[in-house]
């Protein structure tokens, strides 16, 4: 202690004892704000946020339309008609809420009950704030826990800039729910999620805009990104009924409030896209109030002309098909559509290289490039086809084939080197190359063509030699798909009864050991009867239980008898399939000539039988038999069979 200090005694420090501020309790405070008002406290009283909490004593709601009438109080009445959306909605009402709380600071009490772990959210526009209520096992139901979970969640929504007491209807009830099942269960023993205020969202308005659906399939893209600009969407085809061009009305949006009262306007609509369509009674005009269809009423294409006039046709008439004019043309087979390509110069080509062409009805009066790929329902091709061109069709009538094509009935009126693929295949004249098919005519045959038939091969003159004749059922899909499921289901089968018979045996070995029991039991439970005593129910379980496994039994034996019966069936409809070739047959109307080549094949078993022709040789029919001794052999007869 210091001389000065000796000399006034210890009077200071009573001095600064006097002044010192008395420790903060709580005060009670009336303002909108109440974060700012506890951040003040906090601040004066040297005290961290943590350390501060609030009771709320009344809530004060006020609204105001324009700028006249002031700032209304909202009682009881009024409350409700907060809940009639044109009033909610006007563009004018502004709501305000004054909070009468007590701040007070935190005071550590270790008998006060505790509350679960409560989190406010809400969505981005806070249109719908939603509280969690967490499981916690040490929260234990008391008499006022419903009330103070409710007090709790009106202090966040303070925090928050909620607003309290309104559009909550369904918080009181969701509360209930879960005092409830504390005060069952004894805990708060499941997380709680519900909806504590609810706005109202705004709807976006709608701008008009203007589809062109017939053009949506329209993209220069591959699956890699690559643009294909061959594909110009030369063509756009459509189906009856298809909707080919649509225009969306412009709708007005419906502006909204969130839970913090603040109004949510919306902008008005765009208009930018509304036209006038003149359209042919090809196509038909649906309106509502949302939107104008313009429907197809036929298939086809869709035309447009310079002066916006559109039509659906079916029929069109180009020179060629290129990377220069029209591009690769595809269109839906649905559509119908039918194209005509009138270029017929020999040294010219009706569709250039590289082009894709799919419609339902393609005539072609000239040549088919190189790498063209043809796709269509009908073709007729007037010229030639290049080697590299590959063709699918229903039905095609090509004059000269050097490419490839697939048809279900393919006319060729020269084969020089090509390949054709069908069921039913009509050549007039073949200069080498391959024909593979079900049935086969060939007017004129020279020579290196080789021939796949499954059913019949037919020659009507034969002229050269070094062609190749095979019957091969396999050729067809549908033997194909049927010898793959026949033999499948032979597989499964035999794995299956392989299994079986052990098993069978094993129940049956069973069923022969306790018969005897059995029959001891039956006669002591007639016994008793007799006796008028009632049997014992483990009496009755045995042979109820013995009965069930005599049924299982007789179940397992009918169905493994069922199994080899199919395992059976099905190994004859195979070898039924198989016989195909049997049936199948060569016929020559014309002398043969020497080093052509007749082939038989079987797929069970993996035979090959051959025969080479002689010149001059007459044989008008050539087939496969089995002989009296089960061996194959190919027959050769000198006349027509009936």
């Amino acid at each position: 202690m210091g001389l000065f200090d000796k000399i006034m005694g210890d009077n200071s420090a009573e001095e600064k004892e006097e002044n010192k501020k008395p420790e903060f309790k709580s005060m009670i405070v009336e303002s909108e704000n109440i974060p700012r008002e506890i951040k003040g406290i906090a601040s004066a009283n040297n005290l961290s946020l943590s350390q501060l909490d609030f009771k709320i004593i009344k809530v004060k709601t006020s609204y105001s339309i324009g700028k006249e009438d002031g700032w209304i109080a909202v009682d009881e009445d009024k409350l409700k008609q907060f809940k009639d959306k044109d009033f909610i909605l006007k563009s004018d009402l502004k709501i305000k809420q004054m909070y009468k709380v007590d701040i007070f600071k935190i005071q550590e009490d270790e008998n006060a009950f505790l509350l679960p772990p409560i989190v406010l959210g809400g969505n981005k526009s806070l249109t719908k704030i939603i509280v969690t209520i967490k499981k916690d096992v040490k929260v234990k139901y008391f008499s006022k826990i419903e009330s103070k979970i409710i007090e709790e969640i009106n202090k966040k929504k303070i925090r928050a800039g909620v607003l309290v007491g309104m559009h909550d209807e369904s918080m009181y009830k969701e509360i209930k729910t879960i005092v409830s099942g504390i005060r069952v269960n004894g805990v708060m023993s499941e997380d709680s999620m519900f909806v504590v205020c609810q706005g109202i969202d705004p709807v976006t308005p709608v701008n008009d805009n203007f589809i062109y659906h017939y053009k949506k399939n329209l993209s220069n893209e591959d699956d890699h990104g690559r643009v294909d600009y061959s594909k110009r969407g030369y063509i756009l085809a459509v189906s009856k009924d298809d909707c080919i061009m649509e225009y969306i009305k412009p709708k007005i949006g419906i502006a909204g409030r969130n839970c913090k009262g603040k109004y949510m306007p919306v902008k008005e609509p765009q208009s930018d896209h509304e036209m006038l369509i003149n359209h042919s009674e090809n196509i038909l005009k649906k309106e509502d109030d949302e939107k104008i269809k313009y429907v197809s009423q036929k298939n086809g294409y869709v035309t447009e002309e310079n002066s916006g006039s559109y039509d659906i046709q079916d029929n069109m008439e180009v020179d060629e098909i290129s990377f220069k004019t029209t591009g690769s043309i595809e269109t839906d087979m649905s559509a119908e559509v039918k194209i005509n390509i009138t270029e017929d110069d020999v040294f010219k080509d009706a569709i250039g290289p590289g082009m894709s062409v799919e419609t339902y009805e393609l005539n072609i009066q000239g040549n088919v490039a190189s790498g063209a790929k043809i796709k269509a329902e009908k073709l007729t091709i007037g010229g030639q086809t290049h080697q590299t061109s590959i063709i699918e069709a229903k039905t095609a009538q090509i004059t000269i084939h050097h490419g490839t094509v697939i048809a279900e009935e393919a006319n060729v009126d020269r084969l020089e080197g090509g390949k054709i693929i069908g069921d039913i295949i009509n050549v007039k004249q073949a200069i080498g190359g391959e024909i593979i098919g079900k049935n086969i005519i060939i007017e004129e045959l020279a020579s290196n063509v080789l021939i796949t038939a499954s059913d019949t091969i037919e020659i009507k003159n034969l002229k050269g030699i070094n062609n190749k004749f095979l019957i091969d059922p396999s050729m067809t899909k549908e033997f194909n798909e049927n010898i793959d499921k026949i033999t499948l289901k032979i597989k499964e089968l035999s794995l299956k009864l392989k299994q079986v018979p052990k098993a069978l045996e094993d129940k049956k070995r069973v069923i022969d050991k306790t018969k005897v029991t059995v029959k001891m039991v039956q006669e002591k439970i007639l016994e008793l009867k007799k006796d008028g005593k009632k049997p014992p129910a483990t009496l009755l379980a045995k042979i109820k239980e013995f009965q069930k496994s005599v049924n299982e039994y007789n179940e397992s034996l009918k169905k493994f008898k069922d199994d080899k019966l199919q395992h059976k069936n099905l190994r004859e409809d195979l070898n039924q399939v198989q016989m195909k070739v049997f049936s199948a047959k060569i016929i020559n109307h014309s002398p043969w000539k020497e080093y052509n080549e007749i082939k038989f094949k079987l797929m069970s078993p993996a035979i090959e039988k051959v025969y080479n022709t002689k010149e001059h040789e007459i044989i008008r029919e050539i087939s496969l038999i089995e002989n009296s001794e089960g061996e194959y052999e190919i027959k050769r007869l000198s006349e027509y069979s009936s």
